[in-house]
Protein backbone atom coordinates (compact mmCIF):
# COMPACT_ATOMS: atom_id res chain seq x y z
CA UNK A 1 0.00 0.00 0.00
CA UNK A 2 1.21 3.59 -1.10
CA UNK A 3 0.84 6.38 1.52
CA UNK A 4 1.23 9.90 0.50
CA UNK A 5 2.50 11.61 3.21
CA UNK A 6 2.97 15.01 1.37
CA UNK A 7 0.75 17.57 3.45
CA UNK A 8 -2.01 19.20 1.31
CA UNK A 9 -0.90 22.37 0.36
CA UNK A 10 -3.85 25.35 -0.42
CA UNK A 11 -3.27 28.05 -2.69
CA UNK A 12 -4.51 31.84 -1.78
CA UNK A 13 -7.32 31.05 -4.48
CA UNK A 14 -8.36 28.14 -3.09
CA UNK A 15 -8.82 29.69 0.65
CA UNK A 16 -10.16 32.60 -1.16
CA UNK A 17 -13.00 30.74 -3.08
CA UNK A 18 -13.94 27.92 -0.20
CA UNK A 19 -14.54 31.39 1.87
CA UNK A 20 -16.92 33.44 -0.56
CA UNK A 21 -19.16 30.44 -1.03
CA UNK A 22 -19.42 29.88 2.48
CA UNK A 23 -20.21 33.38 3.12
CA UNK A 24 -22.81 33.14 0.06
CA UNK A 25 -24.50 30.19 1.31
CA UNK A 26 -24.95 31.63 4.42
CA UNK A 27 -26.03 34.91 3.41
CA UNK A 28 -28.84 33.62 0.65
CA UNK A 29 -30.54 31.71 4.07
CA UNK A 30 -29.77 34.26 6.91
CA UNK A 31 -28.45 38.00 6.06
CA UNK A 32 -30.28 38.60 2.69
CA UNK A 33 -32.73 36.16 1.74
CA UNK A 34 -36.32 37.20 -0.14
CA UNK A 35 -38.98 38.11 0.93
CA UNK A 36 -41.50 36.41 2.83
CA UNK A 37 -44.73 34.55 1.68
CA UNK A 38 -47.33 36.77 1.34
CA UNK A 39 -50.30 37.12 3.97
CA UNK A 40 -52.59 34.76 2.32
CA UNK A 41 -49.63 32.67 2.35
CA UNK A 42 -48.71 32.50 -1.36
CA UNK A 43 -44.85 33.29 -2.51
CA UNK A 44 -44.00 36.27 -4.97
CA UNK A 45 -41.74 35.68 -7.98
CA UNK A 46 -38.66 36.36 -5.88
CA UNK A 47 -39.33 33.32 -3.79
CA UNK A 48 -38.24 30.86 -6.35
CA UNK A 49 -35.39 33.22 -7.44
CA UNK A 50 -34.42 32.41 -3.96
CA UNK A 51 -34.88 28.69 -4.21
CA UNK A 52 -32.52 28.38 -7.40
CA UNK A 53 -29.86 30.75 -5.96
CA UNK A 54 -29.87 28.54 -2.74
CA UNK A 55 -29.31 25.70 -5.13
CA UNK A 56 -26.75 27.51 -7.06
CA UNK A 57 -25.18 28.48 -3.23
CA UNK A 58 -24.75 24.81 -2.62
CA UNK A 59 -23.70 23.53 -5.63
CA UNK A 60 -20.98 26.58 -5.46
CA UNK A 61 -19.77 25.59 -2.16
CA UNK A 62 -19.48 21.84 -3.15
CA UNK A 63 -17.21 22.69 -6.39
CA UNK A 64 -15.19 25.34 -4.20
CA UNK A 65 -14.40 22.41 -2.10
CA UNK A 66 -13.41 20.48 -4.67
CA UNK A 67 -11.54 22.66 -5.86
CA UNK A 68 -9.57 23.10 -2.89
CA UNK A 69 -8.85 19.45 -2.05
CA UNK A 70 -8.53 18.10 -5.53
CA UNK A 71 -5.19 17.06 -6.42
CA UNK A 72 -3.01 20.19 -7.69
CA UNK A 73 -3.10 19.22 -11.33
CA UNK A 74 -3.99 21.96 -13.44
CA UNK A 75 -6.43 20.44 -15.80
CA UNK A 76 -8.81 19.27 -12.78
CA UNK A 77 -8.39 22.79 -11.16
CA UNK A 78 -8.93 24.29 -14.31
CA UNK A 79 -12.17 22.69 -15.56
CA UNK A 80 -13.30 23.49 -11.96
CA UNK A 81 -12.71 26.81 -12.06
CA UNK A 82 -14.47 26.97 -15.81
CA UNK A 83 -17.59 25.14 -14.13
CA UNK A 84 -17.72 27.96 -11.05
CA UNK A 85 -17.06 31.01 -13.24
CA UNK A 86 -20.45 29.53 -15.84
CA UNK A 87 -22.69 28.67 -12.49
CA UNK A 88 -21.85 32.05 -10.80
CA UNK A 89 -22.73 33.74 -13.80
CA UNK A 90 -25.89 31.98 -14.13
CA UNK A 91 -26.32 32.85 -10.30
CA UNK A 92 -25.49 36.67 -11.33
CA UNK A 93 -28.46 36.33 -14.17
CA UNK A 94 -30.97 34.72 -12.06
CA UNK A 95 -32.84 37.94 -9.64
CA UNK A 96 -34.25 39.99 -11.83
CA UNK A 97 -33.37 38.93 -15.04
CA UNK A 98 -34.22 34.93 -15.63
CA UNK A 99 -36.54 34.88 -12.74
CA UNK A 100 -38.15 38.16 -12.09
CA UNK A 101 -38.44 40.00 -8.63
CA UNK A 102 -41.21 42.34 -6.88
CA UNK A 103 -41.83 45.41 -8.34
CA UNK A 104 -41.18 48.11 -5.52
CA UNK A 105 -37.56 49.24 -5.37
CA UNK A 106 -37.83 49.01 -1.43
CA UNK A 107 -38.37 45.52 -0.77
CA UNK A 108 -35.83 42.84 0.20
CA UNK A 109 -35.69 40.68 -2.59
CA UNK A 110 -34.52 43.84 -4.73
CA UNK A 111 -32.28 46.01 -2.34
CA UNK A 112 -30.35 43.00 -0.58
CA UNK A 113 -30.82 39.80 -2.69
CA UNK A 114 -29.93 41.24 -6.05
CA UNK A 115 -27.14 43.38 -4.83
CA UNK A 116 -25.44 40.72 -2.62
CA UNK A 117 -26.08 37.81 -5.03
CA UNK A 118 -24.39 40.40 -8.05
CA UNK A 119 -21.26 41.07 -5.58
CA UNK A 120 -20.94 37.67 -4.76
CA UNK A 121 -21.32 36.30 -8.27
CA UNK A 122 -18.67 38.11 -9.94
CA UNK A 123 -16.25 37.75 -6.51
CA UNK A 124 -16.44 34.40 -7.47
CA UNK A 125 -15.79 34.94 -11.42
CA UNK A 126 -12.70 37.15 -10.89
CA UNK A 127 -11.58 34.02 -8.29
CA UNK A 128 -12.24 31.68 -10.88
CA UNK A 129 -10.30 34.12 -13.42
CA UNK A 130 -7.46 34.52 -11.21
CA UNK A 131 -6.92 30.76 -10.48
CA UNK A 132 -6.88 30.03 -14.13
CA UNK A 133 -4.28 32.76 -15.10
CA UNK A 134 -2.37 32.01 -12.53
CA UNK A 135 -1.81 28.20 -13.41
CA UNK A 136 -1.13 29.00 -16.97
CA UNK A 137 1.04 31.70 -15.61
CA UNK A 138 2.96 29.21 -13.38
CA UNK A 139 2.89 26.42 -16.08
CA UNK A 140 4.39 29.10 -18.90
CA UNK A 141 7.42 29.94 -16.58
CA UNK A 142 8.01 25.70 -15.54
CA UNK A 143 7.70 25.55 -19.07
CA UNK A 144 10.18 28.16 -20.55
CA UNK A 145 12.65 27.56 -17.36
CA UNK A 146 16.38 26.18 -17.85
CA UNK A 147 16.37 22.52 -17.47
CA UNK A 148 19.34 21.60 -14.60
CA UNK A 149 21.59 19.05 -15.61
CA UNK A 150 20.88 16.89 -12.36
CA UNK A 151 24.62 16.77 -12.03
CA UNK A 152 25.06 19.67 -8.58
CA UNK A 153 27.33 21.61 -11.60
CA UNK A 154 26.58 25.37 -10.69
CA UNK A 155 24.70 27.19 -13.83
Amino acid sequence: MIVNKEKIKFAVTDIIMVIVSVLYTIGIRAWFPVCEPMEDGSFMACHWAGEVLKAISILLLVLACAHAFCAPDGKIKTGLDYGIAGISALGFCIPGRVISLCKMAEMRCRANTQLWTIIFMIAMILIAIADVVLYFTKASDEKHARPSSGRGEKE
